[in-house]
């Protein structure tokens, strides 16, 4: 048997790390469990160093794995939801989603004052590849 590791709080495990060691305490499982679930893909010293916030941005990899094992093994009535997006935004591989709605789409940033929605904006893209057809351009 391994070192038991030390009891820390949300803010010293980091936010990935306090999400894995909320999935894998609401799945039941020990670190142990995890390494063999996975098919030995992540190693329980691994997991360990995720959890304590000594890995903060595993890669996608090791995230779609312990999404794979937590998504099966998690009780209709946990408390916490599994989901490789939530994990990947914690590891700083995705732009959090409300950061990202909150961030305008508009890709023409001529009439980014008219606050033009996507069917407006499509129309006026449908027209300016009209006018470049007619007069020869790409």
């Amino acid at each position: 048997m391994g070192v038991p590791t030390p009891i820390l709080s949300p803010s010293e495990r980091g936010p990935l790390g306090q999400y894995l060691w909320s999935l894998r305490k609401a799945a039941q499982m020990t670190q142990r469990e995890v390494e063999e679930a996975s098919e030995r893909k992540v190693s329980n010293a691994y997991l360990s160093q995720i959890e304590t916030g000594a890995i903060p941005s595993p890669s996608p990899a090791i995230l779609q794995e312990l999404s794979k094992v937590y998504g099966a093994r998690l009780p209709a009535n946990a408390p916490v939801t599994c989901s490789y997006e939530r994990m990947m935004e914690l590891a700083g591989h995705l732009c959090p989603a409300r950061e990202a709605a909150a961030q305008p789409t508009q890709r023409l940033t001529s009439f980014a004052g008219e606050q033009l929605t996507p069917e407006e904006e499509d129309e006026l893209l449908k027209y300016l590849a009209f006018i470049r057809m007619r007069k020869g351009k790409k």
